[in-house]
């Protein structure tokens, strides 16, 4: 018995669909929870990012990792936490994005080259 060309049409279009079903399942996992995570070890960086001439805390300070795709911005405590993968020296830079909210603070990098699993940073920042 030899199948119709209708019957191997039908079996194709039945393989297409599911493969692209399955491709449509994984693209709205990826984009719901994000690329699946190294396994390796990360680092915990935290701190407190403060104003150098008042001592009080800075909110809305972008923090980054050079190479590092991920940023934060400082809470209302000036307080932040961001994970990194693991380097053998990071250079964490301070920027106020939004001078209206802040004033016009001076940009600092900070170039850290020992961390075992966790830092904590206390960040002074002048006004320029």
């Amino acid at each position: 018995m030899t199948p119709t060309i209708a019957g191997r049409k039908r079996k194709l279009l039945r393989k297409i669909y599911g493969a692209l079903s399955l491709s449509t399942a994984l693209f709205v996992f990826q984009a719901c929870y994000g690329p699946m995570r190294d396994l390796g070890e990360d680092v915990y960086f935290q701190g407190c990012v403060k104003s150098k001439s008042t001592n009080l805390p800075i909110p809305g300070i972008k923090v980054s990792i050079e190479n590092q795709p991920q940023s934060i911005f400082t809470d209302n405590q000036g307080s932040f936490r961001i994970y990194a993968v693991t380097a053998p020296e990071y250079k964490i830079k301070f920027e106020d994005i939004d001078g209206a909210l802040n004033g016009n603070l001076q940009p600092k990098d900070t170039l850290i080259k020992t961390v075992d699993k966790s830092a904590f940073l206390y960040i002074l920042l002048d006004v320029k």
